[in-house]
């Protein structure tokens, strides 16, 4: 095929690759290997043919010596006799002296003469090569001769010559097969050579011999190769003639049409970009080849006369479309901006975490999550999943939002939100529509979780030294669903550490290709998996559910909530700039805490010394070249009494605990520069820990008063 399409072709490239053009190479060229398919037939049976004529004279010559020789000899004995003596000198060079004295003998015998004389006669009235009494050495590969009747240097009794293993095999493996006997040999020696023979039986009825008949096959090479250069002139003059007058029919039948229809629709094209309205390039058409071109023709005539109004109707279809997915557009980010999306939500809350996410099956969905401060000591938690896709669910989505919101923020449990926001839902609610919803408040002081559940999937909650379990709690009625519902709360009690994971069912009803669902148990081995973060934790889920469903397309809603809740923080909290000229400030603020508790001034040092190279960290690395803030958190634990000192930064992620201890049995010339203060810190400390979460950089040193 061209790289080129027709309209960048010039003239000549135009008709080296027109329809004209491959017309006629594809006749030639399917003519041409016709031809030679029936040239190669033609040329085997032809050959089959001269050579079965000239094999079946050898034959019939080679069977007629057998009969009259049997008649007047005993050939068996005289080969027998020929082939023990071969034997016993297999492998000694025919031509020596020595191995041809050891048949001289043979030759005075009276049956030797009689055989050669008989195959002399047949030799001498015959058109044949050679006929002569011989036999196979198949362990050897060789032919060796008997008796030959040639008087020009005869192949004296014994002597023997290399031959093809085929040719040994064509006449011994298929001595008793009752088929004619027969070889066809090429050699530098003879040529084209064609050999046939009857075999010599002993009394035993083994093979000892075969009379053999040579006869050349030149003739029949010639003859081939003359008619196979008389077929092929032949065939080029045929497949011409042929290809023009075949050629000459289709320009007019298929060619000429055929382009008169693509100029047809090369104007009407112009004319549409030009402006202009209705056309009737096709129907001014005069084609009438009875064909499917004709019908082609009449099709794109009427075409022609549709296409105006469908132009019409496509571009108001068009623009409809192009409205509806505007507004849709902007639908989906109403409603991505109706949730909370800023995370970390509550920076300044440090008693827990919360992170949630949101893919729609559609342009807008029907799932929604909230989360929101009832007061400065709850925490109100909301997923919930309407009934069908669309804009549809996602208006009553909007509305059920609203509601839930409202009402819990009057103070109410979670029971009684759900009672109320169905009843209300209940009294305006012509079409029908449900929502599931869970529904619960988290006391951040005492970590008391109360919930109630209207329908929806159940909640998972994790401990701090535990993995994530399925709490099966009691179902209400969907909201929506029957005036008059009520609904039982139930409560959790969540220690500093646990977290809690809610969902809705586009979680475990996530399908893969092959009809699996991904289901509960694949869903909390997903999170058992998952790192230390709310947002790893949802990460982890979407990522398993991705992977299980493959390239199946999204069938419903996908929407997660997961909080993580770290207990009432007690201690006392200072943001600063990292700069070193704030080192100072943030001693003095560790070092009244220290002061309070009675400290041992040791402990005081260690702790300055330590504070003294984490914030100068954080100063010199952690934002650079910029200047960020830090947090410093003191925490005072009082039975046993101890103080935990927390830096946070929201820096480059750098681990100081990952790099190895310096060898300080080294003197400081040999030992690498960096990590003393670090190794330092680990050692006057009691516990040092890290972990980067959320975005932070969080380290912790403990140190114990007692």
């Amino acid at each position: 095929m061209p790289e080129k399409s027709i309209r960048e072709m010039s003239k000549i490239e135009r008709k080296y690759y027109s329809l004209e053009a491959r017309v006629f190479n594809s006749v030639i060229n399917g003519s041409i290997i016709l031809g030679v398919v029936s040239l190669i037939i033609g040329l085997g049976l032809f050959a089959y043919s001269q050579a079965s004529r000239y094999i079946n004279t050898a034959h019939n010559l080679s069977r007629s010596a057998s009969a009259i020789i049997d008649k007047v000899a005993d050939p068996s004995s005289l080969a027998e006799e020929v082939m023990d003596r071969y034997a016993s000198r297999k492998g000694a060079d025919p031509d020596s002296e020595s191995y041809i004295a050891d048949f001289e003998d043979i030759e005075e015998r009276e049956d030797y003469e009689t055989i050669r004389s008989v195959l002399h006669d047949f030799l001498e009235s015959s058109d044949v090569y050679d006929v002569y009494l011989a036999m196979y050495d198949r362990d050897n590969s060789t032919l060796v001769y008997i008796v030959d009747p040639i008087d020009d240097d005869p192949a004296t009794p014994g002597w023997w010559e290399q031959v093809e293993m085929r040719e040994v095999r064509d006449f011994l493996d298929k001595a008793d097969s009752g088929n004619t006997l027969f070889s066809i040999t090429n050699t530098e020696a003879y040529g084209w050579l064609g050999t046939a023979g009857v075999p010599v039986r002993n009394a035993e009825g083994e093979v000892v011999a075969f009379f053999l008949t040579d006869v050349t096959l030149g003739a029949v090479v010639m003859s081939v190769r003359f008619f196979a250069l008389t077929y092929a002139i032949a065939m080029a003059v045929v497949v011409n003639l042929f290809a023009i007058l075949l050629v000459f029919k289709m320009k007019k039948s298929i060619v000429k049409p055929i382009n008169e229809i693509a100029a047809a629709a090369e104007s009407y094209v112009a004319d549409k970009r030009a402006g202009k309205g209705v056309t009737d390039h096709f129907a001014m058409l005069n084609i009438s080849t009875g064909d499917e071109i004709e019908n082609l023709a009449l099709i794109m005539a009427d075409m022609e006369r549709d296409m105006g109004e469908y132009e019409d109707n496509l571009t108001a279809v068009t623009a409809e479309k192009e409205r509806i997915g505007t507004e849709l557009s902007l639908a989906t980010r109403i409603q991505a901006d109706m949730l909370p999306n800023i995370f970390p939500a509550f920076p300044e809350r440090p008693e827990f975490d919360i992170y949630a996410s949101m893919a729609p099956a559609k342009e807008v969905g029907g799932d929604f999550y909230d989360f929101f401060l009832v007061d400065d000591n709850h925490l109100c938690v909301t997923i919930a999943d309407v009934s069908g896709k669309g804009v549809p669910a996602a208006l009553f989505m909007m509305m059920s939002k609203i509601m839930l919101q409202n009402y819990a923020m009057t103070g109410l449990g979670p029971a009684e939100v759900l009672k109320r926001v169905n009843a209300q839902i209940c009294k305006n609610n012509r079409e029908e529509m449900f929502v599931t919803v869970w529904l619960g408040i988290l006391d951040l002081n005492t970590g008391v979780l109360t919930a109630a559940n209207a329908g929806h999937e159940y909640p998972m909650v994790k401990a701090p030294d535990g993995e994530f379990e399925l709490i099966k709690d009691r179902h209400g009625l969907v909201i929506g669903g029957i005036d008059g519902a009520k609904y039982k709360e139930y409560t959790l009690t969540l220690t500093p550490g646990s977290k809690l994971f809610v969902y809705t069912d586009g979680v475990a009803e996530a399908t893969n290709a092959a009809g699996e669902l991904f289901g509960t148990d694949r869903t909390l081995a997903a999170l058992r998996t998952a790192g230390n973060s709310a947002k790893s934790v949802l990460e982890s889920v979407d990522r398993a559910v991705a992977e299980f469903v493959g390239e199946a397309p999204q069938f419903d809603d996908l929407t997660m909530v997961c909080v993580e809740y770290n207990g009432k923080f007690e201690g006392k909290e200072l943001t600063i700039e990292a700069k070193i000229d704030n080192l100072p400030v943030v001693t003095d603020f560790v070092n009244a805490e220290l002061e309070a508790l009675d400290c041992p001034m040791k402990a005081q040092m260690q702790l300055d010394i330590a504070i003294d190279e984490l914030f100068s960290n954080i100063a010199n690395y952690a934002y650079n070249p910029e200047i960020g803030h830090a947090t410093v958190r003191v925490e005072v634990e009082k039975e046993p009494l101890s103080v935990t000192v927390t830096f946070i930064d929201n820096g480059t992620p750098y681990d100081p605990l990952s790099k190895a201890d310096p060898d300080v049995t080294l003197s400081a010339e040999e030992r690498d520069v960096g990590g003393l203060g670090i190794f330092l810190v680990k050692k006057s400390m009691d516990d040092v820990s890290y972990e980067y979460k959320n975005g932070k950089n969080i380290l912790k040193i403990k140190k114990n008063m007692e």
